[in-house]
């Protein structure tokens, strides 16, 4: 009886040392997976945000497609003629209603049939940029049957800016693209 009375509690202390040590062990293991979480959703926003702007800039082709004039650039707030379109995509009024057409979930650009609707909400606009340069290539192709012709009119170029949201509505991504149509 002797000895346990000469201990007095030293295996109580080291008990508690290895339970506190335990405990930070699994603190930091907690933490670890919340950080690995939060950066996974992240990650997941961005992509579902460049998807929407990705299939806004692929309906703003389609629309593109279906024109037969220009006539409502200048006319519609998200059609703009050469050089009235925003100047700074980072600014709020580039992407209200007075410059820019909102797409929500499952909708599409209007006379744009045959197209997927987005899965996400997002903002486009386009702008007319000029016509293509007029040099023809045609000289230059050698591949026969080809490079004979380049059919009438001029081929007008547009720029389409689209700007997806992720599952946050802060989480946005812009892309600009650059489509071209001979009328």
């Amino acid at each position: 009886m002797q000895g346990y009375a000469r201990q007095k509690g030293a295996v109580l202390v080291i008990s508690l040392i290895i339970l506190l040590v335990l405990t930070m062990i699994g603190v930091s293991a907690a933490r670890t997976v919340l950080l690995e979480e939060k950066m996974t959703f992240a990650s997941r926003d961005a992509k579902v945000a460049l998807e929407v702007a990705e299939a806004l800039v692929k309906q703003g082709e389609h629309y593109i497609d279906s024109l037969s004039t220009t006539g409502d650039f200048g006319v519609s707030a998200w059609l703009h003629t050469e050089g009235g379109g925003p100047n700074n995509l980072l600014d709020a009024a580039t992407w209200g209603d007075a410059n820019s057409l909102a797409l929500s979930k499952g909708e599409k650009l209007p006379n744009v049939p045959n197209v997927v609707p987005m899965n996400g909400n997002g903002r486009i606009y386009i702008e007319m940029t000029g016509n293509a340069d007029k040099e023809d290539p045609a000289d230059s192709i050698t591949v026969e049957g080809y490079g004979q012709t380049t059919g009438g009119g001029e081929i007008q170029v547009f720029r389409i800016v689209a700007q997806g949201q992720g599952i946050n509505d802060a989480t946005t991504r812009t892309i600009i693209s650059h489509y071209g149509k001979r009328f």
